[in-house]
């Protein structure tokens, strides 16, 4: 009996994994945050581990590889984007990039970081096979206790060549 209880959970589990209802995410969505009036495309979300192979959402494939072709003017261009998904990872980026010492932030540059670093704009953001939620930029950056603050460091990390392991 206990074996069968255990199979019908790991199978509900697995199940939660695969689940993309729009009901799920709304369960997890704060209260202090305004929904955008439209369902963001994947394009539009954040995530560097989701669902259950742990995979980049697109927008962050596609700064993993500017910054691999170190297509550094590229990122700094997108400081001044309307698209939150984009303003908030490279606000995120050019900062990692000038604290490696790959850039140097022009002022005009430092004072857009410190713009972005107040908007609203809201963004999805997906870590792990059932955590989604909406933050707006600001909260992205600025709150240390989100997973996503640890993610993107690992994800640099990564992205750097920092995170090497020998098998």
């Amino acid at each position: 009996m206990k074996s069968i209880l255990l199979i019908f959970l790991c199978s509900i589990e697995l199940l939660s994994c695969s689940s993309n209802s729009k009901k799920a995410n709304d369960a997890n969505i704060s209260e202090t945050v305004q929904l955008p009036d439209r369902y963001n495309t994947s394009y539009d979300n954040i995530g560097f581990a989701c669902g259950e192979g742990g995979g980049k959402t697109a927008l962050v494939d596609e700064f993993t590889n500017l910054i691999k072709d170190k297509n550094y003017e590229q990122i700094r261009s997108k400081l001044y984007s309307s698209k939150p998904g984009q303003i908030y990872l490279s606000t995120i980026s050019c900062e990692k990039l000038a604290e490696e010492g790959l850039i140097k932030l022009k002022r005009s540059e430092l004072e857009q970081i410190e713009k972005n670093r107040n908007k609203n704009d809201t963004i999805y953001t997906c870590s792990g096979c059932t955590e989604s939620e909406y933050y707006t930029i600001k909260q992205l950056i600025n709150d240390t206790t989100n997973n996503m603050r640890l993610e993107n460091g690992w994800w640099f990390d990564e992205t750097l060549g920092k995170n090497v392991v020998e098998q």
